[in-house]
């Protein structure tokens, strides 16, 4: 028997408790306030999850690939999944929410 996935807490059940709870789960939180109203709590994907969608952006999918990390990355918030135009702009965002580090390298 497969498990559930738990239902995303709504914005309006979207707490500081929630929000330190997620930091402590995933580490970076990100909050995606649309012009429309709604708000959408997402983390920074993992280096698996950035390798699986991986072959999106290859074949070009760009709004494909930023869409399967949003869905795999949400936490919370408003429902915006059926609305292309919010779920692209959400989707959007996910890019900026992958942390790197500046790094250098030094001949010897």
């Amino acid at each position: 028997m497969q498990a559930t996935k738990p239902t995303p807490p709504t914005v309006d059940q979207v707490t500081p408790e929630v929000i330190a709870a997620w930091k402590a789960q995933h580490g970076r939180v990100y909050k995606i306030p649309l012009e429309t109203g709604e708000v959408c709590f997402v983390r920074s994907p993992k280096i698996k999850e950035i390798e699986a969608a991986q072959p999106n952006l290859q074949a070009g999918k760009f709004i494909t690939y930023n869409i399967f990390l949003f869905n795999t990355c949400f936490l919370g918030g408003d429902d915006v999944k059926d609305d292309e135009a919010k779920l692209m702009a959400a989707a959007g965002m996910m890019m900026e929410t992958v942390e790197t580090i500046t790094a250098t390298l030094e001949k010897l």
